[in-house]
């Protein structure tokens, strides 16, 4: 719900009639897509992309959505890692190890958001031209200079859109905490927030579909290190990817083969998914 009124927030102001439904139903293909197709989340925007300029969406419209989604998630990653490692360095749990990888991202993710923002709906400077060369960041360069400049910058849709990827980032620690609840488990929510936002970060920058090993990995070490049984920890970690992976991927599967079903023909030549190098709802 919170990925869908992301989008929806930008394109009600921009007047396209998109029901809250159908964006619920993207927002599970979404998933689907992330997580077969691991790449910092752009694979399952590209496809929410395509499935918009389907329904008669216009491209600028669709585009600010797609800016201000993939920008406001990290800048809501960048900040919720900064509340993870202050939570960290406050429990007197952070290893310079942790720390300086968290940092590295943060910086990334800042950098990104701020790219991603700045280029939508406006040229590249000189500087930046070069990159118009390179073929999958100069394909998706074109694309954000296509997106409605006073949707793309409007401070408002970008602080709203962002406190909606943090509740997801909340939401999803919610769920492992209740986990750990409901293995009769005592926990601080803090310390298993800041768990969950290190286990997200291996599981962002890894290459395995959605982060399978290193996020389970990582959850349990973090767990552990806040002082959650090593079974319990485990345990909880196992039924959270449950919900969270598992489970979501037949309903995503399924909308997926819809929309890919409803596709003209040649429209596989022409969509977001082909102009950015990525397979998108192309390969489902």
């Amino acid at each position: 719900v919170a990925q869908a009124a992301t989008w929806l927030i930008v394109l009600h102001r921009a007047g396209a009639p998109v029901p809250f439904r159908h964006a619920c139903a993207l927002s599970l293909q979404k998933l689907f897509v992330d997580q077969a197709l691991p790449s910092l989340g752009l694979s399952g925007t590209v496809a929410v992309a395509h499935a918009l300029e389907q329904r008669g969406t216009a491209r600028p419209a669709v585009m600010a959505a797609v800016a201000v989604d993939v920008g406001c998630y990290f800048a809501a990653f960048v900040l919720g890692l900064g509340i993870a490692l202050a939570l960290l360095v406050a429990g007197g749990h952070a290893s310079p190890l942790v720390v300086a990888a968290a940092l590295l991202f943060a910086f990334f993710g800042a950098a990104l958001a701020a790219g991603v923002l700045a280029l939508s709906g406006r040229s590249p400077g000189p500087w930046l031209r070069r990159l118009l060369e390179v073929p999958g960041i100069g394909r998706a360069m074109r694309l954000l200079r296509e997106a409605d400049p006073r949707l793309a910058h409007d401070p408002g849709l970008l602080l709203r859109g962002t406190l909606l990827q943090l509740s997801i980032f909340v939401l999803d620690a919610a769920t492992l905490w209740v986990l750990i609840r409901g293995l009769g488990v005592a926990a601080s929510p803090g310390a298993v927030f800041a768990s969950f936002m290190l286990a997200s970060l291996l599981r962002t920058v890894g290459f395995m579909p959605g982060g399978l090993g290193t996020f389970e990995a990582a959850s349990v070490s973090a767990l552990a290190l806040a002082g959650i049984p090593v079974a319990a920890a485990l345990s909880a970690t196992l039924l959270f990817r449950g919900l969270s992976f598992w489970l979501p991927m037949l309903p995503g599967l399924a909308i997926s083969r819809a929309v890919l079903a409803r596709e003209p023909a040649g429209a596989a030549d022409t969509g977001p998914a082909a102009w950015w190098s990525l397979p998108g709802a192309q390969v489902v």
